[in-house]
C-alpha cells in the first residue's frame, strides 16, 4: 500500500498500468492518427489534418503510411498476432520510404513545399527494422533500435515548444510535421511495451525501491529543464534562430542525461535490493537449518532421559511385581496357613512401595496430589528437622538460622517436610566424615532466576518469593553431575543405598509449587540446594492433629456404581465394597454408566475414574450425572489427575477425589461417609 502511495504521487500507479494494454492503445491512436490525415487530410483535402496549423509542415502520404503499417506491426505484435503481420508491417514501411525517395507520393501541388523530411526517413527506417527485430525475438537489438528513434522523434516535439521555425533551419528537421513527430513516439513507446520486462523500460516498471524513486524524480527532472529552458528563450533574441535551435538541443540533452541518471541509479539500487534479499533469505535458511539441528539435538537428549526413565521405572516395578507374585504364589501352594499372613504381608509392602514409587514420579512430573494451604515455612522445617535429627550422626553439626521469621507459603506441609528432609538426607550422605549442614530462610525479590526444569532450566516469574537454601560443607558434584541430579533413578550412591528419586521429587515438589529448585555446587566446596517458593501473605493454617481413633461409622447398606475401564480392578473394588455390606454395580466407560443409570435402581454412590477410553471422559460423566440426578454423590478417581488439574475442569471442581492405589480401608472409608447424611467430604480429599 505504502509503495502504491509512493507511486501516486509520482503522477500514476504502477499496479494500475497493464503495459501491453497501453502499448496497444498508444499503437492504435498512432495508426488512427496516420489514416485520418491519408484519407481525410490528402483525400478529401483537409488541409488542417495535414498539418495541424497554417504555416507548418505537413505530414505527406508516405509518412502517413509508414505510420499506419508501423502502428499496425506493433497492435500484432503487442496481440502475440502471427509474425508474418509485423513482417509485411515492415515491408511497408521500407516500400513506402523508397517510393518517396525515387517517385515521392506527395500530390504535384506541394511537392515543393511538402515532402518527408530527413528525420521522418530515419524514424522510418528504424520503426520497420524494429518490426523486424521483433517478429524475429531479438529483444535486446530492438529495444537499442527502439530507443534511438525515440530520441529522434523527441527531439522536434521539444523544438516545436520554443517555435517550429527552430526546425526549418535544420537540414535534418526541415519539412517534419508535429503529429509526424508525434506518431513515432507514440510507437516506439508501444514496440518497446511489447517486452516490459527488458532494458531499461523494466527498470522504469519495476515494483523495487529503485524504480519507485525513478517515477517519483522522473516528471521533475523532464519539467523543470523545459521551463528554465523556456525562460532563457524568452530572453534571448528571436531573431538568432541557431541559438534557439541549439537552445532545444541542449534542454533535450539535459533531459536526456538526466533520465538516464535516474534509470541507472534504479538499476543499481534494485540490483542492491535483490542482493540483499537473497542474503536475507541465505540468512534464514541458515538460521532455520541451526534452530532445526538444536531442536533435533534437543528432541534426542529428551528421548535419551526418557529412555532413562522409562528403564528405571521398569528395574523397580519389575522387581516389586516379583515380590508381589512371588509370595502370592507361595500363598497359593504353601499348605502351612501360618505362613500365608507372612505372605500378604509380604505382597501388601510391596505394594505400597510401588505406590510410593508412582507418588515420586507423580511429584516429579507436577501431577502428584497435593493438599496446599497456607503454611509457616519455618515450623515445617523445624519438624522435618526434628525428624532427621534421629538418622544424623554425632559428627555433623546442623545450624538453623532464618533472616526473616514468619514466612508464609502455600503448599502441601506434608510434602514440604519430605522435600527438606529428603535434601537433609542427601547433605549427610555427602559428609561421610562429618562437618556441617546450614539450613537459612529469607524473603526475597528474584527476577528472572534460573531453576531446575524438565531435563533442562527453566525461568521464574518476576516475584517475591520465600527461600530456603540447605547447604553442606561435603565432598561436592561436578558440573556434569549436578545437572544429572534432578533427573529420575540418576543417583552418584551405591547399589542398594539410593532410588535416585530424592531430588527428583523436590524439584517436582517445588514447581508443583509454583516456585523452583536450585542446586549450586563444585567438587571440594560443598552443595548448596535452595527451594524457592512464593511468599503468601497471611498466617499459617494451624495443621490437623493427629489422632489415631479407629473410624467405625456404622452404615446402611448403599448401591453404589463403580465406573473403570480396568475390569480386574472394578472387580476388587467391587468385592472390597460387597464386603462392607453394598450392593456394587460396575461400567467399563461412561455410555454403559449412564444406561445402568436410566434402567435403575439408582445408587446413591458412583466412583469414577476421570480418564476412561471413548468420547465422554470421568469429568463429563460426572458433570451429567450431577445435572441430572443431583442426589446422587460422585467421587472421582485416578491415578495421575492432580488437585490443579481438577480445579480447572469447571464441571468437577470440588467433588471428593481418590489417588490410586486405594487401600480397602480408604475406600471403604469415603464410601461410608458419602452415603451418611450430611457427611461430604469438607474439602473433597482424601
Amino acid at each position: 500500500m505504502a509503495n502504491q502511495a509512493h507511486d501516486a504521487a509520482a503522477g500514476f500507479t504502477v499496479h494500475a498500468i497493464d503495459p501491453p494494454r497501453l502499448g496497444l492503445a498508444l499503437a492504435v491512436m498512432a495508426a488512427l492518427g496516420a489514416a485520418l490525415v491519408l484519407v481525410f487530410g490528402w483525400g478529401f483535402d483537409i488541409d488542417w489534418l495535414r498539418r495541424i496549423a497554417p504555416g507548418l509542415p505537413a505530414m505527406v502520404p508516405a509518412t502517413a503510411i509508414t505510420l499506419l503499417a508501423g502502428g499496425v506491426g506493433a497492435a500484432a505484435l503487442l496481440r502475440g498476432d502471427p509474425a508474418p503481420i509485423p513482417l509485411l508491417a515492415a515491408a511497408v514501411v521500407f516500400a513506402s520510404i523508397l517510393l518517396e525517395q525515387t517517385i515521392s507520393l506527395t500530390p504535384d501541388p506541394h511537392r515543393g513545399t511538402d515532402g518527408m523530411s530527413l528525420a521522418s526517413a530515419v524514424c522510418a527506417t528504424l520503426l520497420g527494422l524494429s518490426l523486424l527485430l521483433r517478429a524475429r525475438r531479438l529483444g535486446v537489438a530492438s529495444i537499442t533500435v527502439d530507443t534511438l528513434g525515440l530520441v529522434v522523434a523527441f527531439i522536434p516535439l521539444i523544438g516545436y515548444v520554443f517555435g517550429a521555425q527552430t526546425l526549418f533551419y535544420n537540414p535534418l528537421y526541415t519539412m517534419m510535421a508535429l503529429h509526424t513527430a508525434l506518431g513515432h513516439v507514440m510507437i516506439f513507446v508501444a514496440l518497446m511495451l511489447t517486452d516490459p520486462g527488458r532494458g531499461w523500460i523494466e527498470v522504469l516498471l519495476s515494483h523495487e525501491p529503485g524504480s519507485r524513486m525513478a517515477r517519483r524524480v522522473l516528471p521533475v527532472a523532464i519539467i523543470l529543464p523545459l521551463f528554465f529552458a523556456l525562460v532563457v528563450a524568452e530572453a534571448v533574441d528571436r531573431a538568432i534562430m541557431t541559438v534557439e535551435f541549439r537552445l532545444a538541443v541542449l534542454t533535450f540533452m539535459i533531459i536526456f542525461c538526466t533520465v538516464t541518471a535516474v534509470i541507472g541509479f534504479a538499476h543499481l539500487t534494485n540490483r542492491a535490493e535483490r542482493r540483499s534479499t537473497e542474503a536475507e533469505a541465505a540468512y534464514l535458511r541458515s538460521e532455520m537449518q541451526r534452530q532445526q539441528t538444536e531442536l533435533a539435538a534437543a528432541r534426542s537428549e529428551k528421548v535419551a532421559a526418557l529412555g532413562k526413565l522409562v528403564g528405571g521405572v521398569a528395574h523397580d516395578f519389575n522387581n516389586t511385581l516379583n515380590v508381589i507374585l512371588g509370595n502370592l504364589e507361595l500363598l497359593a501352594e504353601d499348605p502351612d496357613r501360618k505362613m500365608h499372613r507372612t505372605y500378604l504381608t509380604e505382597a501388601i509392602g510391596a505394594s505400597n512401595r510401588a505406590a510410593d514409587l508412582t507418588r515420586q514420579l507423580l511429584a516429579y512430573g507436577r501431577k502428584s496430589q497435593l493438599r496446599p494451604v497456607l503454611t509457616d515455612l519455618e515450623s515445617e522445617v523445624e519438624t522435618a528437622i526434628a525428624m532427621f535429627r534421629r538418622v544424623c550422626p554425632a559428627n555433623i553439626t546442623l545450624t538453623k538460622a532464618f533472616a526473616t521469621p514468619g514466612l508464609t507459603i502455600r503448599a502441601d506441609p506434608g510434602a514440604l517436610q519430605q522435600a527438606v528432609l529428603n535434601v537433609l538426607i542427601n547433605a549427610r550422605d555427602a559428609l561421610p566424615e562429618g562437618g556441617t549442614i546450614l539450613v537459612t530462610g529469607r524473603r526475597e525479590h528474584l527476577e528472572g532466576a534460573a531453576v531446575t526444569g524438565f531435563h533442562g532450566t527453566e525461568t521464574l516469574p518476576a516475584g517475591t518469593y520465600a527461600t530456603l537454601a540447605i547447604e553442606d560443607s561435603g565432598i561436592g558434584m561436578t558440573p556434569e553431575v549436578a545437572e544429572m541430579a534432578t533427573e529420575p533413578f540418576f543417583t552418584t550412591k551405591k547399589v542398594g543405598e539410593g532410588t535416585g528419586l530424592g531430588l527428583s521429587t523436590v524439584a517436582g515438589f517445588c514447581r508443583q509449587s509454583g516456585g523452583g529448585l536450585r542446586i549450586d555446587s563444585a567438587p571440594g566446596t560443598g552443595t548448596l540446594v535452595a527451594m524457592a517458593f512464593p511468599a503468601a501473605p497471611g498466617t499459617a493454617t494451624p495443621g490437623p492433629e493427629d489422632s489415631t481413633e479407629t473410624i467405625t461409622h456404622t452404615t446402611q447398606p448403599r448401591g453404589v456404581l463403580i465406573v473403570d475401564d480396568d475390569e480386574a480392578l472394578t472387580r476388587v473394588m467391587a468385592t472390597q465394597l460387597e464386603r462392607a455390606g453394598h450392593t456394587v454395580r460396575t461400567a467399563l466407560n461412561a455410555a454403559r454408566a449412564l444406561e445402568l443409570l436410566e434402567e435403575g435402581p439408582l445408587p446413591e454412590v458412583v466412583l469414577t475414574d476421570i480418564v476412561m477410553p471413548g468420547e465422554m471422559q470421568g469429568h463429563h460423566l460426572a458433570a451429567r450425572i450431577r445435572q441430572r440426578y443431583p442426589d446422587i454423590e460422585v467421587i472421582l478417581m485416578s491415578g495421575f489427575a492432580s488437585a490443579a488439574q481438577r480445579e480447572d475442569i469447571e464441571a468437577v471442581a470440588g467433588l471428593p477425589f481418590l489417588q490410586k492405589p486405594i487401600d480397602v480401608r480408604t475406600l471403604r472409608t469415603i464410601v461410608g461417609r458419602s452415603t451418611e447424611p450430611n457427611g461430604k467430604p469438607e474439602n473433597g480429599e482424601s
